[in-house]
């Protein structure tokens, strides 16, 4: 059955006062008006309220709500039903929208936020890549369920979770606080629409954007909408129907080349309006008109209908025509302004270009007056100015007649076009619109009788008349300037400065580095995120690779505290008051900390007094030097010398500025030692040893050329006393292999060798005693091949300039004849030592802190002297 019943032949669409004959009591003053009147569109009303477009991009979860139908293109949200986490952290989130109540074309890309998530072929992009995944369903009969849902909760949603006749998506978006900083995003998906439409033309079903078979779909939808069969007596009237489709069908010009359809529906149907609301919506597609007549719908799209019928006076009753010319001013306009949806704008609604007439505002006194009008179906500006137009035009055709006729009239039907003739009025078939067609029950002389009363609207081919050259045109408005709170600009490239630091808890010196960088250009930054791990110097992680977060920090920089030795990968990101990052910055830098060798010493200055050396520096820079490291001294009898052929002469604390050595010809080293035993530049001073006392030779101690003495773990070699070597030859492996011949194996760490004779000096005697060593460095254990750094790496060729070896002269003494049964000192170290004996012995302390480098000492001397 159709909406409405049909009554006597015509039927009102809403509203029909129909009392019982019962009631009437009599027909004396009394008519009961009964027939057909045209639904407008709601664009057409002549009292509209102002429009509004409603939120179609919005995706909803609520308990309930209302189902929608999906005509032609439309961007739009869905309701989800389902929702729940998944995975062994629960770091899925499984979303189930519904689209549509029906069955659809296809189902496209899905935005977030309204931005472009995934694309028509499922691949999601941008920061969404790898994160979110989807499944579509297009709403068949035979639909089959979400196979991933089914996977991941089988308990929850299974195989007979299939929902038939619904058009769907299943999404699965992975935890991620830089794709997802605000939780479930804003989703809308791009849907082409409803493709069961049936067309009376072709007896096919298919989709269309033909806003008369979208309309008449409606309208014939037993559930959702009134039930209106196509072709039903009581259902819609086929011949309008394929009227009105052949005219949206038609192509009109546009003006900048080619051409588009006349009307087309492109839209989103709320089953939770009302049919009568939901059908004027639809209406305005194509400017249409809708009635019911005989009982049939008779559906009209807007387009000039040449006059089927001529209305006379003969048609008419006695003083049966009233004339209104005009309508009030408060009625009146002459410009129509409004909004359609925008594909241009993101499917948002968006204004038209408004269609105003001059000649229109002339005869209203220069006044603008203006209609707004909404178009939730139209999706193109020149669509929409046609439209305009057309809304213009006809209300200001604004003469009506009100025919009160006799039966002939009822040959009419709402809709029709009629030639009106009218001597009086001067009317030679001039057109009219039948918009309503009524039976009156009235009362004449011969009783109650049952005529026709129309309602006549003037119109003319002008209404629908459409030239390309009027058409505005359109731009989307302007888009935000705003910077994307989602696309965050990196921020500088990592800069890295060292330093070290005193603990607190007794630890001693550590190494701190600090992290700075330019900051992000993006507005909405809040805080920078620094991230390190250790590399080779490649750059490969090392280890298991991860990163060390160490915090946040709304400054551009940050202290690293006791970080190790190495080379170090150092990231820093930008997050912004949502929580997203911007790409990470990167740099590797080698991190020195401890192994860092000290500054070398500054100020350096030496002066003599009484036969000593006052070495004074200014106190070392390096804190690693000041606490836990000492100054290191050595001297050699050689003008110039380097630090593996002088010998050690004295350390002292880190802290301080000033040493007192003994004073000797020759060349004084200095180097700063930190607290992890690296040494730093050396600083070196020459001396010729002058004194202010004269001092003549009295006995001398030479063990060079042949180093006759008694040896224990040196050797002599080639004219020089070194040490001796670790394997002895018998317990060579193989010859072939063997680097050095004297050294299997490397060298003993220290030996010594004491001198062949002492010093007899016949009597007690006051002498000075001063030992001369000229000592080098040797490699037993180098080659080119053993070497794994690279040649800019090494400190020198032959490798002995940072060779640390030692060379030094003891003696001991005795007041008695050395050659009897003496009581001898202590051994203690020379350097310059006066004494008052009469024998002296002698000998020499050699050694290396690494056995692959030994000393060489050519000369081993020990001088006694006494004052001139």
């Amino acid at each position: 059955m159709a909406f409405l019943a049909p009554l006597f032949g015509g039927g009102l669409f809403a509203g029909t006062a129909l009392a019982s004959l019962a009631s009437l009591g009599g027909f004396g003053t009394l008519a009961l008006r009964l027939g057909a009147s045209l639904l407008l569109s709601a664009a057409s009303r002549a009292l509209m309220p102002g429009p509004t477009l409603p939120a179609r991009t919005v995706t909803v979860r609520e308990a309930v709500a209302p189902r929608d139908m999906v005509y032609g293109r439309a961007r739009k949200g869905g309701v989800i039903i389902y929702i729940s986490e998944a995975g062994p952290k629960r770091q899925y989130l499984h979303l189930v929208v519904v689209l549509a109540a029906h069955r659809v074309a296809g189902i496209g890309a899905v935005y977030f936020d309204g931005e472009a998530a995934v694309d028509a072929s499922g691949v999601a992009l941008g920061r969404w890549a790898g994160l979110v995944t989807v499944e579509k369903r297009l709403g068949t009969d035979d639909q089959t369920g979400f196979d991933g849902l089914i996977a991941a909760l089988p308990e929850a949603w299974t195989t007979a979770h299939r929902l038939r006749g619904c058009a769907a998506i299943h999404l699965r978006l992975q935890a991620d606080q830089d794709a997802f900083p605000g939780g479930i995003p804003a989703i809308s998906v791009d849907v082409q629409g409803k493709n069961d439409i049936y067309d009376p033309r072709s007896d096919t079903f298919a989709y269309s954007e033909n806003p008369a078979l979208c309309l008449a779909d409606y309208m014939a939808h037993a559930r959702f909408g009134l039930g209106a069969a196509i072709g039903a007596s009581d259902g819609i009237n086929t011949e309008a129907l394929i009227e009105a489709a052949n005219i949206c069908d038609e192509a009109v010009s546009l003006a900048a080349g080619g051409s588009e359809l006349r009307y087309s529906c492109n839209g989103v149907v709320s089953l939770a309006e009302n049919p009568k609301t939901i059908i004027e919506a639809m209406l305005t597609a194509m400017a249409g008109r809708v009635a019911n007549s005989g009982g049939q719908w008779r559906l009209h799209a807007g387009a000039y209908r040449m006059p089927t019928f001529g209305l006379t006076q003969d048609h008419a009753r006695e003083g049966g025509l009233t004339l209104s010319t005009r309508i009030s001013a408060a009625q009146n306009f002459n410009g129509v302004r409004g909004q359609f949806i925008s594909p241009e704008n993101d499917w948002q609604p968006d204004d038209f270009p408004a269609y105003v007439s001059e000649v229109y505002r002339a005869e209203d006194g220069g006044e603008e007056k203006w209609r707004d009008i909404a178009l939730p179906f139209t999706q193109s500006a020149t669509t929409a100015q046609r439209l305009a137009k057309i809304e213009l035009e006809r209300a200001r055709r604004q003469m009506s007649i009100r025919f009160a006729g006799k039966l002939s009239a009822w040959a009419v039907q709402v809709g029709d076009t009629v030639a009106l003739t009218y001597d009086r009025w001067g009317m030679a078939a001039k057109p009219y619109e039948v918009i309503e067609a009524r039976l009156d029950l009235a009362t004449s002389g011969d009783g109650p009788q049952l005529l026709p009363e129309l309602v006549l609207r003037e119109t003319s081919p002008l209404v629908y008349d459409w030239d390309a050259s009027e058409a505005a045109i359109y731009a989307a408005a302007p888009r935000s300037t705003l910077p994307s709170a989602f696309n965050v600009a990196p921020p500088g490239s990592p800069e890295i400065a060292e330093s070290l630091y005193i603990t607190r808890d007794g630890a001693g010196v550590k190494a701190a580095v600090l992290v700075s960088w330019r900051a992000s250009d993006s507005g909405y930054v809040a805080q920078y995120q620094v991230e390190s791990r250790m590399v080779d110097s490649l750059g490969s992680a090392l280890g298991s690779g991860a990163w060390t977060n160490h915090g946040r920090t709304d400054a551009t920089a940050m202290e690293i505290r006791d970080i190790a030795p190495g080379f170090w990968e150092f990231r820093v990101k930008a997050l912004t008051v949502l929580g997203v990052s911007s790409p990470w910055s990167v740099t590797v830098k080698e991190v020195l900390a401890l192994t860092a060798p000290p500054a070398a010493l500054a100020g350096v200055t030496l002066q003599t007094a009484g036969g000593m050396a006052i070495l004074k520096w200014t106190r070392s820079a390096d804190l690693d030097v000041r606490i836990g490291g000492n100054i290191v001294i050595r001297h050699s009898q050689a003008p110039s010398a380097t630090w593996a052929s002088s010998q050690s002469f004295d350390i002292v604390a880190g802290s301080d500025a000033i040493a007192v050595v003994p004073l000797l010809p020759g060349t004084y080293l200095l180097r700063a030692r930190d607290s992890s035993g690296v040494l730093g530049e050396v600083v070196s001073l020459s001396t010729t040893g002058a004194q202010a006392l004269a001092f003549a030779p009295v006995m001398a101690l030479t063990a060079e050329p042949d180093f006759d003495g008694v040896k224990s773990g040196t050797v002599a070699i080639d004219g020089a006393l070194s040490l001796d070597a670790v394997t002895p030859f018998d317990d060579w492996p193989d010859v072939d292999v063997v680097t050095s011949f004297d050294r299997v194996g490397g060298t003993v760490s220290s030996g010594s060798f004491t001198f062949a004779s002492g010093m007899d000096f016949g009597a007690l005697r006051r002498v000075r005693l001063r030992s001369h060593i000229l000592l080098s460095a040797a490699g037993v254990l180098d080659d080119l091949d053993a070497r794994s750094e690279a040649i800019d790496l090494w400190p020198d060729f032959d490798g002995s300039l940072e060779a640390e070896v030692d060379a030094v002269i003891e003696a001991r003494s005795t007041p008695d004849d050395p050659s009897g049964s003496p009581i001898w000192s202590d051994w203690g170290r020379i350097d310059s030592h006066e004494i008052s004996a009469r024998g002296i012995e002698a000998r020499a302390h050699l050694s290396t802190r690494d056995p692959v480098w030994v000393p060489l000492v050519s000369q081993l001397r020990l001088y006694a002297d006494e004052v001139a």
